[in-house]
């Protein structure tokens, strides 16, 4: 079959496994209320149907199959894909990173995700044996090389993928606490938490996630943390990290040198670090 030919599934013979990111009933709700209203505009994707059952496993698309469930449709438009494995995870995943409703923590689980996806399919780049100088350089090449990649495929620009994988390493349970409050979709947030230790992070999700009286960001979680026992070394540590680096930032050339020159002479910078700064 045609990989772009779409035709119509009983939605009994679709079968949905695990998936990267879970089912979100509101969304489904509004995925519902577009579908009775102007019919689906996106077909799903799926895989050929099994020999033995007759099942075809879902690609993509697991929001407009409980949508069309919802609505009590007998069937669905879907694109059938000779792929699995691999080929199949990754078109999940591009599939998703392509549409505009995913938060930026969600966008960062998928994009950590392809990038697995990446280095399995890429194993001789991904993993160069013991690190050393050339495989430093090859993992370096891989890095930019997944970042170019996915660049091209999702429309992504290289540093938002870059920045993207730093925030996916954020702990599951962390992401699952947080993946439904506002910080979810707001990147500087995920970033400051990321910024935290573990120990730390652990405790501003809990003010961030108090039902009674939830906090709407990282800073003002921290702030009643502090409020209640002092700021945490590591919280007056990068606050000043943050004040060197705006000064940084808004130093000019020379200025930049003359103070990277001090920092070598107080031992704390090789000269060849200071050359190519």
């Amino acid at each position: 079959m045609n990989g772009n030919t779409i035709v119509s599934i009983p939605l009994d013979r679709i079968t949905i496994g695990e998936r990267l990111r879970g089912i979100d009933p509101d969304w489904v709700e509004a995925i519902a209320a577009s579908m009775a209203e102007r019919g689906q505009d996106t077909p799903i994707i799926v895989g050929e149907a099994g020999p033995d059952d007759g099942l075809h496993p879902l690609i993509a698309g697991a929001h407009r199959v409980e949508a069309a469930r919802r609505l009590g449709w007998a069937e669905i438009a879907a694109i059938v894909r000779a792929e699995s494995g691999l080929a199949a995870r990754l078109t999940e995943i591009d599939e998703n990173l392509m549409r505009r409703e995913l938060s930026a923590l969600d966008r960062a689980v998928f994009l950590a995700e392809r990038k697995a996806v990446y280095e399995a399919l890429h194993p001789e780049a991904a993993r160069p044996g013991p690190r050393n100088k050339i495989a430093d350089k090859l993992v370096r090449n891989f890095v930019s090389s997944f970042a170019a990649a996915t660049a091209a495929k999702v429309g992504l620009d290289e540093r938002s993928i870059r920045r993207a994988l730093v925030r996916a390493r954020l702990p599951a349970e962390v992401r699952a606490a947080i993946a439904t409050h506002p910080i979810a979709d707001r990147g500087v947030e995920l970033d400051r938490l990321v910024g935290l230790g573990p120990e730390l992070q652990a405790r501003v999700v809990a003010v961030l996630t108090d039902p009674e009286r939830p906090a709407r960001s990282v800073q003002e979680a921290l702030i009643r943390l502090e409020a209640a026992d002092g700021p945490a070394p590591h919280v007056v540590a990068r606050r000043q990290f943050e004040r060197l680096l705006a000064v940084w930032r808004a130093a000019g050339r020379e200025a930049r040198r003359e103070f990277l020159a001090y920092l070598e002479a107080e031992g704390a910078l090789g000269r060849r670090a200071r050359d190519a700064a």
